[in-house]
């Protein structure tokens, strides 16, 4: 089974739920991360889970339906890394179209065994595949538009990456070690392909629980940033977005409970996006080239107290002024007419 990470991590600062007031003004201040201990404590799930993993597995069963969703099996002799296969040609486990109602049946069947196959259900939207789940097990997070996700398996470990959103991951079943880098940490985590990935983000290729040193050097600069917390049946761990994370988990029965959000209006774009074509544009450039880019997007995008419109009469501000819904449509048009040239 999935096995402890090897090096020692400093701990992710925790509080108590209920030290917290008023949980949606709290995460908004937040801007590292953060063990809630005991935040869904009164969920029924959480409840169930307490009384072991088959009373966990048969709550959620009586919630689930037959929607169809992606399934993930790994076998034993991988330990629940999901992750490439050897020669990068490919993926270490298999995909299955499946539905929650029958993930849950086939992980009864390995409650009770040792060594067995990894098998999980990765994020899908809640009210999709078990619609009451919320409503038996409220959290409001955020006022920003939130998608609530779900995780179920046994035992797996997922590679450290990072995603886009902000995220509150609640423990609703299981036990769940999360392993994080902040962002800058990028060139010592060895990332993977971008365009083809095990789950949709890139991946960090280092093994947390079983570093290579000898392939992956620099990674042990990495490890005096690592944090570390391991999480039970009703604590929650709040991720910022765009920090690396591996988690791991390690119980026969796991369920996590995902809330994504962006800080950001839902009209603007995807910064990914935007990367990717930078890199396009920008990264085979000469130095010289590049540093001058690099000083225009200071100027453009990157500093909060530059003033790009006033000195411009209003009619002409165009994508100048502040970037409301229109300004967004104007934006994404003009990158249309270029793109497509």
């Amino acid at each position: 089974m999935g096995s402890a990470v090897m090096f020692a991590a400093a701990p992710i600062k925790e509080c108590q739920a209920s030290s917290i007031a008023d949980l949606k003004a709290f995460l908004a201040e937040l801007t590292e991360p953060l063990v809630i201990r005991d935040l869904c404590a009164n969920w029924p799930q959480v409840i169930a889970a307490k009384q072991g993993s088959k009373n966990a597995l048969d709550y959620l069963l009586g919630l689930s339906n037959t929607a169809p969703v992606r399934s993930f099996s790994s076998q034993a002799i991988h330990q629940g890394r999901y992750f490439y296969n050897a020669d990068f040609s490919g993926l270490n486990f298999s995909q299955h179209a499946d539905n929650l109602l029958s993930v849950l049946q086939k992980l009864a069947l390995t409650l009770t065994q040792t060594d067995s196959d990894s098998l999980y259900m990765g994020s899908t939207a809640v009210e999709y595949c078990a619609p009451s789940f919320s409503v038996e097990n409220p959290l409001t997070v955020t006022d920003y538009n939130c998608l609530t996700s779900l995780w179920v398996g046994n035992h797996s470990q997922i590679a450290a990456h990072y995603d886009n959103a902000d995220n509150l991951a609640c423990v609703a079943a299981g036990e769940r070690t999360f392993t994080l880098l902040p962002t800058d940490q990028v060139n010592n985590l060895y990332v993977g392909p971008l365009e083809f990935t095990p789950a949709g983000q890139a991946i960090s290729l280092v093994d947390f629980n079983n570093p290579d040193f000898s392939r992956f050097p620099r990674f042990k600069e990495a490890i005096a940033k690592t944090q570390s917390a391991t999480l039970g049946p009703g604590d929650a761990i709040y991720i910022p977005a765009l920090w690396w994370h591996q988690v791991s988990a390690t119980s026969p029965f796991n369920v996590l409970v995902n809330y994504w959000w962006r800080q950001a209006p839902e009209y603007l774009a995807n910064p990914f996006d935007a990367m990717l074509h930078s890199m396009l544009a920008i990264k085979d450039l000469p130095n010289e080239h590049k540093q001058k880019w690099q000083q225009l997007f200071n100027h453009y995008v990157f500093a909060d107290d530059v003033d790009l419109a006033s000195h411009v009469a209003e009619p002409a501000q165009g994508i100048l002024a502040d970037i409301d819904e229109l300004t967004a449509r104007r934006i994404r048009q003009l990158l249309l007419q270029k793109l497509n040239r």
